[in-house]
């Protein structure tokens, strides 16, 4: 009994002051913090899984779409021709202006005079008169040279809308390639980082053979210097992916792209190459358009050599500074008849001539040139492929030559270079398998590019519903 009051007693000294007693609950939290935190948790939960996961080739396309500088570029040229269009529009509504003046004249006379009364009052005689009114002009497109302008400038408006797409297209297919590229840099460090792995497992293996005096230092040096040379390569591939990183974030208009990238599994789907989907290429469509424009400006020019009609009208109100004054109105119709300028509008009738056969030429050089792009973008999909699946068949096999070489080294029956070559060759293979099936992707998106369409992971799906969304948004509005 004694002792077990000691006991206690020795418990309850050791125990700090100001300790609450045995049969107290430590202090918790209120039930409301509690319910805060866990709610925050809730709301922090998905950002922190997407910033683990990082943004897949979809996202990061959707994101140059709506950032890249280049494209704003190209949509504020649309709006340019948008706004030229309403000019050219503008001439069929003629002008309308308002205006004053100040006449002096050397001596006395009427103020507008309209008819000549028996008696004229002194106030109808002043030499210094001023006026104010409006005139307008009204032409009269009897030549159709307003109407070729118009023309020519909603042409203009359509090559511009091409252009934009080209200008998209080319963004959207260098990110696919810039992020490819990272994944096939992340496979290859990947497989650079096994074979360290592997290394260093070989090393200790070693050592713990030499302790044994089963083995001679050499060996361990061997596979030191390859351990060291596999971190260079491996620094210079992480140098490569911080490149294409860089140029990737250039293009979202961004700092730097830090989201994880994980290698590419999936395979490819078999792309149609319909030969004449090649008409709808943007940029095709852009040089058509200009093409179009080109012609009208040569009616234009052609109309100008044409005689022009206009109705002018004008109303004015003249005054002197010591008497009243007089309203004069007056309509005419002017018609002129261009006789000889020296040349000129002949001349512009030749340089259009002229610029509609460049631009026919160059036309016909794109339409060729896009059909190669085509015949060699397909021989690199046949090649990708195959490279592809012989790249699978080569790792399975140098998977289980470093199985065998492995265990034969550890049975002494091999030397540390056999064992070094075998764990290379199987990281070469690792390596050759990712970069051919990312080779393979590219090789798709070529075929895609080549026929004007989006890489094969642009989400054409998703976007199209969220476009018919907000059109029908805009509606109901």
């Amino acid at each position: 009994m004694e002792e077990r009051q000691r006991t206690n007693h020795r418990r309850d000294t050791m125990k700090p002051s100001g300790s609450l007693p045995d049969h107290h609950s430590p202090v918790r939290p209120p039930a409301g913090w509690t319910m805060l935190l866990a709610a925050a948790m809730v709301l922090l939960l998905p950002a922190m899984r997407a910033s683990a996961a990082g943004r897949d080739l979809a996202t990061v396309l959707l994101e140059v779409e709506r950032k890249a500088p280049d494209l704003r570029a190209a949509t504020a040229e649309t709006a340019v021709e948008k706004a030229n269009v309403k000019v050219a529009k503008s001439r069929y509504f003629g002008e309308l202006d308002a205006l004053a003046k100040n006449s002096n004249y050397d001596d006395s006379r009427l103020i507008n005079p309209i008819g000549y009364p028996v008696d004229l009052g002194p106030d109808l005689f002043d030499r210094n008169q001023f006026g104010y009114g409006v005139q307008a002009t009204l032409p009269l497109d009897i030549n159709g040279l307003i109407g070729a302008r118009l023309e020519a400038a909603r042409h203009l408006k359509q090559a511009a809308d091409a252009g934009r797409g080209d200008v998209r297209l080319r963004l959207l297919h260098t990110a696919a390639a810039y992020y490819h590229g990272i994944e096939g840099t992340v496979a290859d460090e990947a497989a650079l980082e096994k074979q360290i792995h592997a290394l260093q497992a070989d090393i200790r293996t070693t050592e713990a053979a030499i302790e044994a005096q089963r083995a001679i230092p050499v060996k361990k040096m061997r596979l030191v210097t390859e351990l060291e040379d596999v971190r260079g390569r491996l620094a210079r591939l992480r140098g490569r992916e911080q490149q294409l990183r860089a140029a990737l974030a250039a293009l979202m208009a961004a700092r730097d792209f830090t989201d994880p990238v994980a290698p590419i599994h999936i395979l490819p789907d078999q792309p149609d190459w319909n030969e004449k989907l090649i008409e709808e290429r943007p940029d095709i469509a852009a040089l058509k358009a200009r093409l179009d424009a080109a012609k009208a400006d040569e009616r234009a020019a052609r109309a100008d050599r044409l005689p022009h009609m206009a109705v002018n009208g004008s109303w004015l109100r003249n005054q002197g500074y010591s008497g009243d004054g007089d309203d004069t109105w007056a309509v005419s119709v002017r018609l002129g008849l261009p006789l000889w300028d020296g040349g000129g509008r002949r001349a512009k009738v030749e340089k259009s001539d002229a610029g509609i056969q460049v631009l026919e030429q160059r036309l016909a050089a794109l339409r060729y040139r896009a059909r190669s792009e085509l015949v060699a973008a397909r021989a690199d999909w046949d090649a990708a492929r195959a490279r592809y699946r012989a790249a699978v068949a080569s790792e399975k096999a140098a998977v289980e030559t470093a199985r065998i070489q492995t265990n034969r080294y550890q049975e002494g029956l091999i030397s540390a270079d056999d064992l070094v070559n075998s764990e290379a060759a199987l990281a070469q293979a690792r390596s050759a398998r990712a970069v051919a099936l990312t080779d393979w992707w590219r090789a798709g998106d070529r075929i895609r590019l080549a026929l004007g369409k989006e890489p094969a992971l642009y989400p054409v799906k998703a976007v199209r519903t969220a476009r018919r969304q907000d059109s029908g948004g805009n509606c109901r509005k």
